[in-house]
């Protein structure tokens, strides 16, 4: 009996042992976040959206990033120096760079990943046409010339824009254009977790314990990328009202994009909610070019007339939010801030538009507007531009989806209307991008048809756009960015309704987010 009791205590003080010493043991630390969208593509060079960018950025690296202040500055690279012309530059890699599967990052590697970058994507395509060639001298050292000077190589190479030029494995790098990227392999702060994806719900990130930081301070995306925490789980929640109470209740660390109608609901529970990009966010109503009556200038002279900038930004903004009317095509305060050539169109007039579209050829038939809830500023848009277009008489069916299926449709070509095809859409971008011809996409003119939705093509407007990107320095950059934004309000790619602050919010207990284009996920920390 005593044995056996004495064996009973024993077997109770082992356990408890046991359970103070797993006690002990550090739990891991996971940042749990509500993105904006689901994540819908995994390949870097084939992301054309913020959160395919967001997500490339974690797991890939770029040879160059952005600062706070939007400047490049080298990430993967030791050093970039360029001959006094400006049409030779030798690049050379930090030394014991490793991807994810601790297989050494090489020049080969990097050639490869420019080259699909360059052949598959609108900014790449830039750099391809002025590239004479490229080459690894070495295993750390690459060789680029040009045909013509260029004065945005490092600003290109740095990921300004989606899809990023991310470097990859040179075997993933040479799969054919358009294959799938099951097991993404970069050499970025985290590791993409594949098993633990559950598309609609959730993507899982762990911290790369193989990552070499830089040895400057973080700074925007440039400097040191530095993770503090074990996990980054996105959380998809479509419904605003649940995102906004995961936090409140700490199911959830952070919300990437805040409904601004919620931000007073999360202030007052103390949660932090700001800006963090150093530029707003604009809006705008996009028609498609492939399609009548928009591919009439005339029915794109209606829409310029339709909306009232206010209206909108009431819609999306509300009283609560920093918003402002811009008739720009960059971002009113940026770098290239111009209204140059919007004079005719600053005030509503429903009369003229009514005209504009009966010229045109509208007759009444049925305009599809596409749209989606999950993003409340593009469905918020839509609603008001359905009741405008109805005041000169348009049919319009807005119709509403989730993005995951909104993205691809408005990205499909020569659709015609049954068939997937569309007339316009409603949509915002990030300031970051917007700021600059290289990466707004809709004001990529290019013919034929330019790669992105809408589908426009301007020769002039080209034609303009291309003597910016060869312009020498700043006072010429200025100057030609005033030409082609005159030719975009003759044009018209796409109509331009305003500028607003996209917020985040975050627990109290999350530290050391970095203000930058977008959030960046090394850096912070949870206490």
């Amino acid at each position: 009996m005593r044995r056996w009791l004495l064996a009973g205590l024993a077997a109770i003080a082992l356990s408890g042992t046991l359970q103070s010493v797993a006690r002990a043991q550090p739990q891991p630390s996971v940042l749990r976040v509500v993105p904006s969208a689901d994540l819908t593509e995994l390949d870097p060079t084939r992301g054309a959206n913020l959160v395919s960018r967001i997500y490339s950025q974690m797991v890939f690296d770029t040879l160059f990033a952005l600062d706070s202040q939007l400047r490049p500055k080298p990430l993967m690279l030791e050093s970039s120096q360029a001959s006094a012309d400006g049409l030779q530059w030798t690049l050379t890699l930090r030394p014991g760079l490793r991807f994810h599967n601790r297989q050494p990052v090489t020049t080969r590697d990097v050639v490869a990943s420019l080259q699909r970058w360059m052949g598959s994507t609108s900014i790449g395509g830039q750099l391809k046409a002025r590239l004479a060639s490229l080459e690894a001298v070495d295993d750390r050292q690459i060789f680029l010339r040009l045909k013509e000077p260029f004065g945005l190589v490092e600003y290109i190479l740095a990921g300004p824009g989606a899809p990023i030029a991310a470097i990859m494995p040179e075997a993933d790098a040479t799969r054919p254009i358009g294959s799938p990227l099951p097991n993404p392999v970069g050499s970025g702060p985290f590791r993409y977790l594949p098993q633990e994806r559950v598309i609609g719900h959730r993507a899982v990130f762990e911290r790369n314990p193989d990552y070499q930081p830089r040895s400057e301070p973080p700074d925007g995306l440039a400097g040191a990328r530095i993770v503090k925490v074990d996990r980054v789980e996105w959380i998809v929640m479509p419904d605003a009202v649940t995102a906004a109470n995961a936090l409140v209740t700490g199911e959830a660390d952070i919300w990437e994009q805040v409904t601004p109608d919620l931000a007073s609901f999360l202030t007052q529970r103390r949660v932090t909610v700001r800006r963090l990009s150093s530029l707003p966010s604009v809006t705008f109503v996009r028609p498609n070019f492939q399609l009548p009556p928009f591919n009439d200038i005339r029915a794109r002279q209606a829409l310029a007339l339709l909306f009232d900038q206010r209206e909108i930004l009431d819609a999306v903004a509300g009283d609560k939010v920093p918003s402002q009317p811009c008739w720009s095509f960059t971002v009113c305060g940026g770098p290239l801030s111009t209204e140059i050539g919007s004079e005719p169109y600053r005030q509503p007039d429903l009369t003229r538009a009514r005209a504009l579209m009966q010229e045109a050829g509208y007759r009444g038939e049925k305009l599809i507007l596409v749209a989606t809830p999950q993003l409340p500023v593009i469905g918020q848009m839509a609603q008001v531009a359905e009741q405008r277009l109805r005041q000169i008489g348009v049919d319009v069916d807005v119709e509403m989806m989730d993005f995951a299926a909104m993205f691809p449709r408005i990205q499909a070509q020569n659709k015609p209307i049954g068939q997937g095809g569309y007339h316009l859409f409603t949509y915002y971008g990030a300031g970051a991008y917007w700021f600059h011809p290289l990466t707004n996409l809709s004001i990529d003119v290019s013919c034929p048809a330019a790669p992105w939705a809408g589908f426009p093509c301007d020769p002039d407007g080209e034609r303009l756009r291309q003597v910016f990107f060869a312009a020498p320095d700043e006072a010429a950059r200025t100057s030609a960015y005033a030409a082609f934004h005159r030719r975009m309000w003759e044009f018209l790619p796409y109509i331009p309704t305003g500028q607003f602050d996209v917020t985040s919010a975050f627990r109290r207990g999350v530290q050391g987010i970095l203000d930058a284009a977008f959030i960046a996920y090394w850096n912070i920390e949870k206490r």
